[in-house]
């Protein structure tokens, strides 16, 4: 019965090692580490005078398409770390406590990190691809530990403590409120990140049970990290030079330094925006600084059918037919620019 009693004893203590209750007393090394970051971060940012400038946020790591574009994409993982206004923080770091620590102490730091990485490159791309582009906060990656806590409530007494129905309800609304608030009151809320965090949290969850069931784990490793490979190897080169954005286009094609590049990526930009003016009056000077008069002429001529009441191109077209020598086009487009002029000028 002794012998009996030493073994429960010895397999309730194993229990306790693998099945943590309390989140404050786990070593937790990653956890820790995201916590410093964030806190020095977003701590700093808060009590800097104008925390919401472009300036400011990118000095502290922050990104968006341009920055992008350049190929700094280690800003994606920054942006999930940032925080400019005190509830936002507050908020975000008091449920990264509570999840964070138990989901690392039940899967092994070296796991979580790699999911952690992964994830934070998930809700970069859902949120820099889709209308939330340079969004910041951590709120992403907690939906991704919550999701992955909940998948695992049925199996580990940890997991259910800390993701108890209290906390289920009120994060499972905030997917229903925050999309509702965004779209009838214009409240700045990273639903697509949520929703990314949270759908890749259960498909993390997923993928690590049946690792923990497979009979050879290195094998069976193969297909998921395939599929990870095929689904975000394509979507970082896009982030990195999305080819359907209009934007990339007039961006390459303003700081290229050759005619043709100019030309090419005016011409796509037209292509998927035929309404852009700007780009179409841009493509004329290109032409207009080569010394192309002709096809200068040709897309300015576009560019005030598109816009006629621009004075701009009028000056424009005065200048290169000054250039030309022709002095029909001068009068006209100076006849043209004074009747602009004088029809905006008060009675």
């Amino acid at each position: 019965m002794g012998e009996d009693s030493g073994r429960s004893k010895t397999a309730a203590a194993r229990r306790k090692q693998t099945d943590p209750q309390d989140a404050f007393h786990l070593e937790a090394p990653v956890s820790s580490l995201v916590f410093v970051a964030t806190s020095v971060l977003s701590l700093t940012l808060i009590f800097m005078p104008r925390n919401s400038s472009i300036g400011v946020l990118t000095t502290f790591g922050w990104g968006d398409g341009q920055l992008f574009w350049q190929g700094e994409l280690w800003r994606v993982w920054v942006n999930s770390l940032l925080h400019n206004n005190v509830f936002h923080f507050l908020c975000n770091i008091y449920w990264f406590l509570r999840f964070s620590p138990v989901l690392e102490a039940l899967i092994g730091s070296r796991r979580y990190l790699i999911y952690l990485l992964v994830c934070g490159w998930v809700v970069g791309l859902a949120g820099n691809l889709t209308w939330e582009e340079g969004g910041i906060g951590l709120s992403g990656l907690i939906y991704f530990i919550f999701a992955f806590l909940v998948r695992l409530r049925g199996e580990r007494r940890a997991a259910a403590r800390v993701c108890d129905r209290m906390t289920c309800y009120l994060l499972g609304s905030w997917l229903v409120i925050g999309p509702l608030l965004t779209l009838f009151w214009d409240v700045p809320i990273g639903n697509i990140v949520h929703l990314a965090g949270f759908g890749y949290g259960l498909a993390a969850a997923e993928i690590h049970r049946r690792l923990r069931c497979a009979k050879h784990p290195w094998a069976a490793r193969l297909m998921p990290a395939g599929a990870h490979l095929a689904i975000l190897l394509p979507l970082s080169l896009y982030l990195y030079a999305p080819i359907y954005n209009p934007q990339w286009h007039y961006y390459k094609a303003y700081s290229a330094d050759t005619l043709d590049k100019q030309v090419e990526h005016y011409d796509r930009l037209l292509a998927l925006a035929p309404e852009n003016n700007k780009a179409r009056y841009n493509l004329g000077l290109a032409y207009y600084e080569h010394g192309k008069l002709e096809l200068a002429e040709k897309t300015w001529l576009e560019c005030a059918a598109h816009s006629p009441q621009d004075p701009q191109i009028c000056r424009a077209l005065f200048a290169m037919y000054a250039q030309r020598g022709d002095p029909a086009g001068m009068e006209l487009w100076a006849r043209r620019q004074q009747e602009l002029v004088s029809a905006r000028e008060p009675p």
